[in-house]
């Protein structure tokens, strides 16, 4: 009997796990002409659109369905705004169950991310406005919220509203992004869990995914995937009324209000141009109302739910269309009139070479080209970048037996990707591919590897074409590599940047020398000014900074910080200062220390004697340990506050090695905060040298090839650090400066143009010198 039972229990498991098929038929079974259909997949295969799948479902049953190679079935594609449709889907249920109504007020839901002051529009939006596009923004303000804030509902909110909330349409994707939110507030769950037992498991959906927010929240207007037949079931879902295997799982009412006209796009649209247009029919519910009364759920790139409840057909696409009214023309010209109103005669030799055509679709293959004569010397060479973001460091190529593998190695991880001559390699990678929404803060963070396609072809003698399709979304990206030499040069193309001016990668052929030289390229005083911040992080980003240090009690702080929360990688110092040097610019202590102050408040511009300014030195004046040690912990507590990941303390001017005091009392008070101090004996604490060479009274070039004259200098197996500020050369700058440093603002641009030179960029990698950071050293040396 126990045994029994446990097999009705594995088999009730395995039925429950099993997703759900729909059913199939043929198309003049159920009234659709097969010859239209094959004269539609010929027409998709020709046109400037490159379809990945089609689907089309008649009276509830599948009678065509096609993938072009290497998409499959099997495989989920991002949908970009058909997400939309989810999204509100998942406040239909809510409102069903009496949580919300599509009157209830933004605000209400959000108290705590409220503006100071909430203008009378903004406590006028309801729900509806959200669902109908209608928020009353004057342009779309979803890159911007996105790209910039952590916290999306509060830039929403504070985001000024100038039309009346239902007045006016203007897409929107950050209004469904706050649908997203207020279905998380009211049930505790993200959308995609919300929907779990109500949508996706009674419609056999599975295999699913969708991305959150930098607060976990799901993206809402965008970020799900899901296969292409699960796309069809919804379709499906909505063409019946929400009624699935005779259960009404979604109210009628619901898929009523939500698939009908709320709003046009442009009422003073002329008559022709809505003719002509799927764009102008009106919006719905996160659902477009389309052409021949039908709606649908929409996605960039071509991505469709397209439900024709008079025709009783639902048709799922999936593409990378440049042009997606283009896409919808083929739809109609070629499948609207095969659909009739009967059952069509049976017609087994056009159902047979549908079928075939069907099961040969595939998308082109790079041809085979006959192999470059450099290909055995570029082989297992490896090429390191001396142009462009940092984050991509160099690129490895090995051929053998028609498969080159192709090594990305960036600041994070090393990607390698296998690529077929005349064949696709299929493979997974974690190297983010081409993406609309790419800019989005957290964006693809925590999917799985990617399933990728490879191929690769050699265009001419010295070019090498990769080409890598991203089998789980719409998107390809061609890798065009151009050899001389001992150089490359790498350009990634995809469809977002192939007319538009796109950054070059150059690289040159380099190899790791073992106990290289060890140095940390260390830019100094971020905060002091808007420039400097632009231009520290310019130097990490396109250059060779490692290490950067950042003053708390500057003015330009707060923007400090939001940068280095931009970029995540960069090893971050506090740069302790307790003066403030400039004449036009002037910071204060964070604690009350009497003895560092001038009569002003502010710090003195000096530590040491000066005789540009008498008695304006901390030196000159009855300064007390007392007071710096208080400074220095409020300001490492407020750097710690703002900038968590802070592993060092650097002394500004020389904060924190005047004296033999001050060094003991910096040491310990570091120790405390778990920080290690790097000014007060570098040698002694980190066995790291300072290094440098003569800057003044030189120009750019002069700066340039000093600075690679000093790379000769550092000794295998040794550590050094190279301390400058960077900064640019513009009208900030130019009114910074104190008396004997006038020329602050040429000097910091000469430092950031050293920093981003492909000149030394290059030098570096043919000397084997290997760049650190203050963070490594510290690990290493412990």
């Amino acid at each position: 009997m126990r045994k029994i039972l446990i097999l009705l229990f594995v088999s009730v498991q395995l039925l429950a796990q099993k997703p759900v098929v729909l059913p199939r038929s043929t198309p003049e079974a159920e009234g659709v002409s097969s010859e239209a259909i094959i004269n539609f997949l010929e027409a998709a295969s020709k046109s400037k659109h490159e379809f990945h799948s089609f689907m089309m479902l008649r009276h509830g049953k599948v009678v065509a369905e096609s993938w072009w190679n290497p998409y499959r079935n099997d495989l989920k594609h991002t949908m970009y705004s058909v997400s939309k449709s989810f999204t509100a889907t998942a406040i239909g249920f809510a409102v069903s169950e009496k949580k919300i109504t599509v009157e209830d007020k933004v605000i209400s839901f959000f108290p705590d991310d409220l503006p100071t002051q909430v203008s009378p529009y903004l406590a006028e939006l309801k729900i509806k406005d959200l669902l109908t596009m209608s928020v009353g923004h004057q342009t779309d303000p979803t890159g911007e919220i996105g790209a910039k804030n952590e916290n999306w509902v509060k830039a929403f909110l504070r985001t000024p509203i100038v039309n009346k909330p239902g007045s006016k349409f203007l897409y929107n994707s950050a209004a469904t992004y706050m649908l997203s939110a207020i279905v998380q507030k009211v049930t505790g769950q993200k959308v995609i869990d919300y929907l779990q037992p109500r949508l996706f498991e009674p419609l056999g959906i599975t295999g699913i995914d969708w991305e959150v927010d930098p607060k976990g929240i799901n993206t809402g207007g965008w970020g799900i995937r899901l296969k292409t037949e699960d796309m069809a079931k919804f379709g499906q879902l909505f063409l019946q009324k929400g009624l699935w295997k005779g259960k009404q799982i979604l109210p009628a009412a619901w898929v009523e209000e939500a698939s009908t006209m709320k709003i046009m796009q442009d009422p003073n649209a002329t008559q022709a141009k809505k003719d002509s247009s799927d764009w102008l029919q009106g919006y719905c519910y996160q659902m477009w109302r389309s052409r021949n009364n039908a709606y649908r759920g929409d996605g960039a790139n071509g991505q469709f739910i397209i439900v024709l409840p008079e025709k009783d057909v639902v048709i799922i696409v999936t593409a990378e269309a440049p042009d997606m009214q283009g896409e919808f023309n083929l739809l109609w010209r070629y499948l609207l009139p095969a659909i009739k109103d009967q059952k069509l005669p049976a017609n087994p030799a056009m159902l047979a070479k549908l079928k075939e055509k069907s099961t040969s679709l595939a998308l082109p293959i790079p041809n085979k080209n006959v192999s470059s004569g450099i290909e055995s010397k570029v082989s297992g060479k490896t090429f390191g970048m001396v142009t462009g973001d940092r984050s991509f460091e160099n690129v490895k190529f090995d051929f053998n037996n028609g498969v080159c593998k192709v090594s990305f190695k960036t600041d994070s991880a090393t990607h390698q990707i296998p690529f077929g001559a005349g064949k696709w390699e299929l493979s997974e990678t974690t190297k983010f591919g081409p993406y609309l929404v790419a800019a989005a803060k957290a964006n693809r963070v925590g999917l799985p590897a990617f399933k990728v396609a490879g191929s690769y072809t050699w265009k001419d003698e010295n070019t090498l074409a990769l080409t890598l399709r991203y089998i789980e979304s719409p998107h390809t990206e061609t890798i065009i590599c151009s050899f001389d030499g001992d150089n490359v040069s790498i350009d990634f193309q995809s469809i977002f940047n192939i007319n538009r001016k796109r950054t070059i990668s150059k690289g040159i052929v380099f190899t790791p020398k073992a106990n290289a030289p060890k140095l940390i390229v260390r830019g100094d005083d971020m905060g002091y000014a808007h420039s400097g911040n632009e231009a520290l992080i310019k130097s990490y980003k396109e250059g060779i900074e490692t290490s950067i240090e950042v003053i708390v009690a500057s003015p330009w702080f707060p923007e400090a910080v939001k940068l280095l929360a931009e970029n995540k990688r960069v090893d971050v110092g506090l740069h302790f200062a307790i003066t403030s040097e400039w004449d036009n610019v002037k910071w204060r202590p964070l604690t009350e220390a009497k003895s560092l102050r001038n009569a002003d408040g502010y710090f003195y511009p000096m530590l040491f004697h000066n005789n540009n300014y008498p008695k304006q030195a901390v030196l000159d004046n009855d300064w007390k340990i007392e007071d710096i040690e208080k400074e220095l912990r409020a300001q490492i507590e407020m750097a710690l506050k703002y900038i968590p990941r802070l592993s060092h303390v650097s002394g500004h001017m020389g904060s924190t090695a005047f004296t033999q005091e001050v060094k003991d009392m910096a040491r310990r008070v570091a120790k405390e905060y778990k920080l290690t101090m790097v000014d007060v004996d570098s040698m002694k604490d980190l066995k790291v040298a300072y290094t440098g060479f003569d800057f003044n009274n030189k120009n750019t070039e002069q700066r340039i090839e000093g600075f690679i004259g000093m790379l000769d200098k550092l000794e295998d197996g040794k550590a050094y650090v190279f301390v400058e500020h960077p900064g640019l050369d513009n009208e900030e700058l130019r009114a910074i400066s104190h008396i004997g440093y006038e020329d602050v603002a040429q000097g910091r641009q000469d430092v950031t143009t050293i920093f981003t030179s492909e000149k030394v960029r290059t030098a570096i990698l043919q000397k084997g010198i290997q760049l650190v950071s203050y963070k490594e050293v510290i690990a290493g040396s412990k």
